[in-house]
C-alpha cells in the first residue's frame, strides 16, 4: 500500500479513518513521504501490531530519514522488515 500524505499529526486523521484497509497489507510505500513524527510512528506500531497477531511482519519500503532516529528512539526497529530503495542506509552504510 503506497502512502502519499505525510505520517505527521496533521494528516493522522485520515490514516485512522481508513485503518481496516491499511491494516490488512502487509507492506507499507513510503517512498513519497518525506516526514513521519512520533504519532506516525505510533500509527505504523499500531499497524505492526495488527499484523503480528497473524505472525505478519510489517515491511517498509523506503521510510523517510525521520522515521530511523524516531523508531531508534522508542525501540521499535524489531517490529518493522525494512526495505531501503535507495543507496546507503540511515547508518551510511551500503
Amino acid at each position: 500500500m503506497k502512502l502519499t500524505r505525510e505520517l505527521t499529526r496533521t494528516h493522522l486523521p485520515a490514516y485512522w479513518s481508513e485503518r481496516q484497509l491499511l491494516f490488512t497489507n502487509r507492506q507499507a510505500d513510503l517512498s513519497e513521504l518525506s516526514e513521519i513524527d512520533s504519532i506516525g510512528l505510533a500509527f505504523l506500531v499500531q499497524w505492526s501490531q495488527a499484523l503480528a497477531v497473524e505472525q505478519r511482519p510489517l515491511g517498509l519500503l523506503a521510510p523517510p530519514a525521520s522515521f530511523y532516529p524516531l523508531a531508534d528512539l522508542y525501540g521499535v526497529s524489531s517490529f518493522f522488515e525494512l526495505t531501503d530503495t535507495f543507496a546507503g542506509s540511515h547508518n551510511g552504510t551500503e
